[in-house]
């Protein structure tokens, strides 16, 4: 039968300490086994769990671990369909790979008179076991434990395991996660011995009264004995709290003779505890212990308990009396080297880069985890929906559709199954504040049947599943991927039910646009409790091409001939596979900060800060300010204690009259929290939070005198307009307009023609809504405009150039016009005038030329340090930044577009002896590539990787846009950016103007940057 989680130790001693391999009753079966692989079921070695049977020419295996990832068939990575065409039950087993697996264990003198166990903690899909050449069982389920009784086949001395896995089984229908399809004994194996009369369960209860400052303990203890007992067992339970003093609160023994079954209650009332919650999670040990009539300690055990009350009240999700709001992601098991297989350590960085990145809530998707996943959980503090192992996606594609399983009752027993499983083994963990009946397998009477039963079992947490959002069998709203109208609509019907997105923001690649536009609705209305992002981390495989160069492998990179796969379908992590983080996790820390800042006054020095906190007072952070000018420290100083309760605010005046406005300089102020004190998942002086405002204090640049600088000529020869200066010298080809030539004191500052520019290299959700085809018009645009006329003229020392254009497929007009000043400055405009016929959006509308790779050093003023773009930029400061070009790529699992800069206010590039900046008139978007910029293109059914197929050329891509389109996220299967962060052809006009301007030495940038060229 199911069980909670838990080892029972000789000792109190041992069982305090809570290591199993201290124990003499425990033998981990982890390691090496004999293994052997089959392509089928005909061509298994049938009698191999014979005990005379010959393995020594069979390979070893590493267990936990799967064998695709061993050197055994390949690994498949598949969305939706299953592997292999729906028709329950039936699996077809032409290809239904066998693992048989065999190894030796001693059983020990001292384990005589006792009974073993030997414990699967998850195998995948399905097994069957042998001890001693005996046949012990079957099971399937892969991600709960599996323990058979082996007492009656055990022998003196060695023993012999014998498993057979096989890849399939009728359980796949309900394992069609969208994961890698990996096989085999993937979770820790143990054998282990107790006593006749033993401890087989027990209940930990562990709520709050009506005023929520008292605990209340309800604990239920399960005792079962195989020999006839004459006296009084002794049953004690110690409860004291973690940390500190370690002080008792709870003492309590109680005597019974245990014969067959029975089960004895404890209650205790804890006065004035310590609750759990994420935010602060405080935990009490409970020691249980088991003694014979003459006192011998038989059996002693711990369990974390975190007293909280978690209610539905008034249709909003509360903890402990108040409303939370879960900030909250969706997480695979995950190892790039490893698969399913994680250990402490791996799950320890997983929660420690959540509590760092603000995220306190985390969805097991699609099915339990290791056992010590919650305890880790309950220490470090995040709220857990913990989902029962059943997803059949695939049957989506069958003729019945889900129906086919979910509303059979010969399925029913699989449904319960599951979540008796997940319930009974994970009951006792305070982390766990909601069960999830499973994810995508439709809906019918099957799960109706769970819901019951859940319920039935635990009535202290809300039993959820998003097909059944609006029926009675989910407690909660609890939808995937509905956009903000959706939720805010729903929000303004006066619900009955909160409502939490149990997956949106889908980061894949470039991705986790509007993230801030999401929240601002969340946090307008009550019922509106969260979300969870899909997901934590690329479930990308490291893998080596033939050149021995490592890169992050996804589906199709393993050449399997007999499965489709759904390429980088799997790669939509906040963090890559080895736990570094990909762009937009830095959005997601922003958006989920705890703390609000927010505009009031700034004309008067006003802001207001808000705690968002649930729990926690601000008092915890240290709050200190900056004030820059143009990146440069004017004014810092502490905020001093902010003594504010969750939901209080504070508003905060800043003394503008101490700072002396200079020309052309902008001042912004950043107020930053950061912890005052270290958490175990937190150091001390992190930031948490933090807000930037600009202060409008701007006195503008008095314009540039263009007497000042030298005289220019016009000269024309071949097909070139050439305009010379006394350092500088640039030509425009008269065949199509372009600057070709930018010659700075004999330097050649351009490599390539200065064109307008439309495209984009594709994000992955660009490729998911079919922006490659729809906006193909403007892919090539840039090569197609027809010149029209080129005029020249001279304004003083001003020369002036302009060129006019016309795009034929488009019909669209195009107008660029050059003032080039005596000290080699050029101000341009491009204007785009729409033709009003039905076009797509706009990729982008910008400009891109070509430098010489020697110009790798980068300086910018704007939003930084990381990309930005148009709808995810609110976790990027504007300020000035440093670094080579180089560096400004991230290296998507796919190329696709990387690198951007929003609202610069001006860029510059260095080569050691002359420079080049753009200045923006006001801001634009910019990026640099040390590359062809096309590298990045990417197209549907090709095969590249960003770490491998990007490399340093012997050029810098360098691109200014007025704005290119947001990337997105609401999905990546459809849904285009929102339409405020496109670019539509139902305009009048789009312009973008700046100014290029060459220099010499790095610090006249601050100088060039104040420059005011309104002639």
């Amino acid at each position: 039968q199911p069980r909670a989680h838990f080892f029972p130790f000789e000792s109190k001693k041992y069982a305090l300490l809570n290591n199993p391999e201290k124990s003499k009753y425990f033998e981990s079966l982890n390691g090496d086994w004999k293994f052997s692989f089959s392509k089928n079921p005909k061509e298994r070695p049938k009698d191999f769990y014979r005990e005379d049977y010959d393995d020594s020419k069979w390979s070893s295996i590493n267990v936990p671990g799967h064998w695709e990832l061993q050197g055994w068939s390949k690994p498949i990575y598949l969305d939706e369909e299953y592997p292999f065409p729906p028709d329950p039950p039936n699996i077809p087993h032409d290809r239904n790979e066998v693992g048989s697996y065999r190894k030796s264990f001693q059983y020990p003198v001292f384990w005589r008179g006792r009974d073993v166990f030997i414990r699967f903690s998850g195998v995948r899909s399905a097994f069957y076991i042998w001890i001693n050449g005996e046949k012990v069982g079957y099971s399937q389920g892969s991600k709960t434990p599996a323990e058979f009784d082996i007492t009656p086949y055990i022998k003196n001395g060695q023993n012999n395991v014998s498993v057979e896995v096989y890849r399939f089984s009728d359980g796949s229908y309900l394992e069609g996660q969208d994961t890698w399809r990996l096989s085999g004994i993937e979770r820790d194996v143990h054998v282990y011995s107790v006593p006749k009369t033993r401890i087989t369960d027990f209940n930990v209860l562990s709520g709050l009264d009506s005023s929520y400052l008292n605990g209340e303990l309800k604990l239920g203890i399960s005792l079962a004995s195989d020999e006839l007992n004459k006296g009084k067992h002794v049953i004690s339970a110690i409860l004291s709290k973690i940390g500190g003093n370690g002080k008792i609160v709870m003492d309590s023994t109680v005597k019974t003779k245990v014969s067959n079954e029975k089960t004895i209650w404890f209650e205790k009332t804890i006065k004035n505890v310590d609750n759990w919650n994420a935010e602060n999670p405080s935990l009490y040990l409970l020691q249980i212990t088991l003694a014979d009539p003459f006192g011998k300690i038989l059996q002693s055990f711990t369990q974390q308990v975190g007293f909280r009350e978690i209610e539905i009240l008034d249709g909003i999700l509360k903890v402990n009396g108040k409303s939370i709001t879960l900030r909250g992601v969706n997480r695979h098991e995950w190892s790039p080297l490893n698969g399913r297989v994680v250990d402490e350590k791996s799950m320890i960085e997983d929660i420690k880069i959540m509590k760092q990145n603000n995220i306190n809530s985390v969805r097991c998707s699609h099915y339990p985890n290791q056992e010590k996943w919650y305890e880790l959980c309950n220490e470090y503090g995040l709220y857990v929906i913990n989902e029962a192992n059943i997803e059949a996606h695939g049957m989506r594609f069958h003729n019945e559709g889900y129906e086919k399983l979910t509303n059979d009752s010969s399925w029913a027993n699989q449904w319960i199954d599951r979540g008796m499983r997940m319930v009974e083994r994970d009951k006792n963990q305070p982390s766990i504040i909601m069960w999830s009946m499973g994810n995508e397998a439709g809906d019918g009477t099957n799960f109706k049947k769970l819901y019951k039963w859940i319920t039935e079992k635990d009535q202290t947490r809300p039993v959820v599943y998003e097909p059944a959002s609006r029926e009675n069998h989910s407690d909660m709203m609890f939808p995937m991927y509905k956009n903000i109208d959706y939720i805010e609509k729903y929000a303004q019907s006066n619900p009955s039910k909160p409502l939490v997105l149990c997956e949106y923001a889908h980061a894949m690649g470039n991705s986790v646009g509007n993230l801030k536009d999401y929240w601002d609705v969340i946090d307008k209305y009550k019922s509106l409790q969260g979300g969870f992002i899909w997901d934590f981390v690329d479930q990308t495989i490291l893998k080596e091409n033939e050149n021995t160069k490592e890169f992050w492998a996804y589906g199709g990179d393993f050449n399997d001939v007999f499965y489709d796969n759904d390429s980088n379908f799997c790669a939509n992590g906040l963090v890559a596979a080895d736990r570094s983080p990909n762009p937009h996790l830095a959005e997601v820390k922003k958006v989920y900060q705890p703390v609000g800042f927010k505009e009031v006054d700034l004309s008067n020095g006003k802001i207001k800060i808000v705690n968002k906190y649930d729990f926690t007072n601000l008092d915890n952070l240290e709050f200190s300010y900056s004030i820059r000018g143009n990146g440069k420290m004017e004014i810092s100083g502490s905020l001093g204690k902010l003594d504010l309760e969750p939901g209080e605010s504070r508003v905060l005046t800043f003394n503008l009259f101490s700072i002396i406005p200079r020309p052309g300089v902008e001042y912004f102020l950043l107020v930053e929290a950061k912890l005052k004190r270290a958490t175990k998942s937190i150091s001390k002086g992190a930031l948490i939070a933090w807000g930037q405002f600009r202060f409008p204090i701007t006195r503008l640049s008095l314009p540039v005198d263009s007497n000042q600088f030298f005289n220019t000529s016009f000269e024309v020869e071949q097909n070139e307009i050439f305009i010379k200066g006394d350092e500088f010298h640039l030509s425009f080809n008269l065949e199509n307009g372009f600057l070709n030539k930018y010659n700075y004191r004999n330097i050649d500052i351009l490599s390539n023609e200065l064109t307008p520019f439309f495209w984009r290299a594709p994000t992955d959700n660009d490729l998911g809504n079919d922006m490659p085809e729809r906006c193909a018009i403007w892919k090539n645009a840039h090569n197609e405009l027809l010149m029209q006329s080129i005029d020249t003229s001279s304004s003083g020392n001003i020369k002036n150039v302009k060129v006019d254009y016309f795009h034929e497929l488009s019909n669209c007009r195009l107008q660029l016009s050059y003032n080039i000043y005596g000290n080699g400055m050029v101000k341009l405009k491009q204007t785009l005038y729409p033709s009003g016929s039905n076009l797509p959006e706009l990729p982008r509308f910008g400009m891109k030329t070509t430098i010489p790779s020697s110009f790798n050093s980068l300086e910018w003023f704007g939003r930084g340090p990381h990309e930005s773009y148009w709808d995810r930029k609110s976790s990027a400061r504007i300020d000035r930044f440093a670094g080579k070009v180089w560096d400004q790529t991230f290296k998507y699992v796919r190329p696709q577009e990387t690198g951007n800069k929003t609202d610069v206010r001006w860029m510059a590039m260095y080569n050691g002896s002359v420079g080049i900046m753009a200045k923006g008139i006001p801001f634009f978007d910019g990026s640099v590539h040390h590359y062809n910029y096309a590298n990045l293109y990417h197209a549907k059914g090709s095969q590249l990787h960003g770490a491998i197929d990007i490399k340093k050329e012997n050029q810098i891509d360098w691109l200014i846009d007025f704005k290119q389109m947001g990337v997105g996220g609401d999905n990546s299967w459809g849904a285009k950016p929102h339409k405020k962060y496109t670019l539509p052809m139902d305009t009048s006009t789009y312009s973008l103007e700046y100014v290029l301007i060459p220099f010499s030495q790095k610090n006249q940038l601050e100088e060039l940057a104040r420059i005011n060229l309104d002639d």
